[in-house]
């Protein structure tokens, strides 16, 4: 992680003081000497919450994590399908090739939708089988997927 940052005229750096860890930030501009202010973390997020620089909002967080937890069960869904269409389906008497590449499309968009979920905020995913699905007729395999 870098400690130091650098816009302009004024340089944001990490530091730890007596009382913790802080944020040194210097102004420097023309020949003048150097403003700095040492400001704890939380004084300088409030600052920028209070400014609208930042959303501190607790709702936006829950929902995220809502949309993230429904996405994922999503994909669940859709590969189970894709799953399902190629162990199961009837190619012999039907052409479901257009079926199939839209499916696999659904499928690469679901995963690409989901990939950059952070790990540490997964929501478990919709819990499925790992063992194939033993489907004697059409309306049994429907009825596994709901």
């Amino acid at each position: 992680m870098t400690t130091k940052l650098t816009h302009h005229h004024l340089t944001a750096e990490k530091v730890n003081d007596e009382h913790g860890p802080a944020i040194m930030l210097t102004q420097q501009e023309g020949i003048d000497e150097s403003q700095t202010v040492l400001v704890h973390p939380w004084q300088l997020r409030a600052v920028c919450e209070q400014f609208g620089i930042i959303a501190s909002d607790p709702q936006a967080a829950k929902t995220i994590a809502t949309l993230q937890r429904r996405m994922k069960g999503l994909h669940g869904r859709i590969e189970a399908l894709a799953d399902w269409m190629a162990r199961h389906s009837d190619h012999r008497h039907a052409d479901l090739s257009y079926e199939t590449t839209q499916l696999h499309a659904l499928l690469d968009l679901a995963g690409e939708w989901c990939a950059d979920f952070d790990s540490e905020q997964e929501a478990p995913a919709v819990e499925s089988d790992s063992t194939p699905v033993e489907c004697t007729s059409t309306p049994a395999a429907q009825a596994s997927l709901l």
